[in-house]
Order: structure tokens, then C-alpha cells, then sequence
């Protein structure tokens, strides 16, 4: 076969993964708050240059969500979603914080938009919700509470004005 028309097996990244296969994920102390896996194509030292930036923000790493995307949009060229994975006991004294990257809107599902959460919706239709959850509660149609305890109720439109009493059906009225 002439070289001309001959392909060439692109080795590189097949070498770059096994590579990456061999050393093992990073060691840097400041991986602790990167959740695995990361996304294809992002490997461990550009994270470590985007959480040196994101650091020097805010050396916090409960920041980390915020300062991230920027940190890593500056390095890389690309938007990354970043995901607080931070967990801690029930008391609120052991934490461990991490975040994790993600390419896009991978996990994504078409139905999330359109369902019955509100809350989770769009902003519009989460204020639309905050606004009927603060509204006073209505009461039933034809519904209202009794009145105070010994104290005589105004006839209803029911009731005949003369006698204070419904119209008779028939019964004989009580007599006190």
C-alpha cells in the first residue's frame, strides 16, 4: 500500500490514558476537594491550576462552588458545571468538603424541565409559587367559623325574621 493513502492509528491519547491508567489519580493535597470522576479530557493538573486560582479568591473551600467555574472557564476555555458534594454528620462538626465537575448538562433528563416541582422550575415559576404559598389560606365557599362562644349569632338569610327560627317544614317549633 502507497503511504499516501495509508492511515495513521492516532496513538496519542490511547498513550495519554494509559499513562494517566499507570500513575493513578493525583496526589496533590488540594484534589481532597474534587469528587471523582472528573470529566474526559480534564486531567488532574489543569484542575490543580484552576483550584490554585479559585484559592486565591477565597481560600475557603466551602467557596469552591462559586469560585470554581470562573477558575476553571480561565484555564481550560470551557464551562464546567461544578456541584456541591460537601457531607457531614448529623451534628454539624464533621465535614468534608468536595465539589464535582461536570461537562455540561450530563445527567440532564428531558422530563426535569416539566415537572410538578415548581420550586425547582424556572425562576418565574418559582416566584409564582412563593407567592401562592404566602397568600392567606381561603376558606371553603358557604363555610364560616361560629362565633364566640354566648354570644347569639345574627339570623342568616335563611332563617324567618319574624320568629328567628328556620321556615317551618313541618315540626312543631320547641318551646323553652
Amino acid at each position: 500500500m502507497p503511504p499516501a493513502t495509508r492511515h495513521r492509528y492516532n496513538r496519542e491519547p490511547m498513550v495519554r490514558s494509559l499513562w494517566r491508567t499507570f500513575m493513578g489519580p493525583s496526589r496533590d493535597s488540594r484534589m481532597r476537594y474534587i469528587s471523582r470522576p472528573l470529566p474526559r479530557g480534564l486531567p488532574d493538573e489543569t484542575v490543580v491550576l484552576a483550584l490554585d486560582k479559585a484559592m486565591a479568591v477565597n481560600p475557603d473551600p466551602a467557596y469552591l462552588v462559586e469560585t470554581l467555574p470562573a477558575a476553571l472557564r480561565e484555564v481550560t476555555g470551557r464551562d464546567y458545571e461544578v456541584m456541591d458534594r460537601s457531607v457531614r454528620d448529623v451534628t454539624g462538626i464533621h465535614m468534608r468538603r468536595s465539589v464535582m465537575i461536570r461537562d455540561g448538562d450530563v445527567g440532564h433528563w428531558p422530563g426535569y424541565d416539566s415537572r410538578r416541582y415548581s420550586m425547582l422550575s424556572s425562576p418565574a415559576d418559582a416566584a409564582a409559587a412563593r407567592a401562592a404559598l404566602a397568600e392567606p389560606p381561603t376558606r371553603m365557599p358557604g363555610w364560616e367559623p361560629p362565633g364566640p362562644p354566648g354570644l347569639a349569632a345574627e339570623p342568616s338569610p335563611a332563617e324567618s325574621p319574624a320568629t328567628g327560627a328556620a321556615p317551618s317544614d313541618g315540626a312543631e317549633p320547641e318551646h323553652s
